[in-house]
């Protein structure tokens, strides 16, 4: 299923990036969940004094749904893995996984 042309199953305020290789959606959390985030990223303030509540949230939410994709053995259709190759994003590097950045 492509959700660019089948929006059967997609928000009128999803979009794509240029690229295809991110979806900006709009998301309701529980107010605790937020608060959780929020002091998360508080936490986090002398390693990444930029960081918010929000890049928490969306950092949790990629773990949560890789990991289910991997129990699941779920394979993205052809288009979309393409999207991936070609994406500089996901080119190989030689730097690790956190760029650096303290925990």
């Amino acid at each position: 299923m492509n959700a660019r042309t089948n929006n059967a199953h997609q928000r009128s305020s999803t979009r794509f990036s240029k690229d295809g290789c991110t979806v900006f959606v709009r998301l309701r959390v529980d107010r605790r969940d937020y608060e959780f985030a929020r002091s998360w990223a508080a936490l986090h303030s002398e390693a990444d004094p930029g960081g918010t509540a929000e890049e928490q949230l969306e950092g949790y939410l990629n773990v949560a749904l890789l990991s289910h994709m991997l129990d699941m053995g779920w394979v993205a259709p052809k288009q979309i893995e393409e999207l991936y190759s070609r994406s500089e994003y996901y080119e190989k590097t030689d730097h690790d996984m956190d760029d650096g950045i303290p925990l």
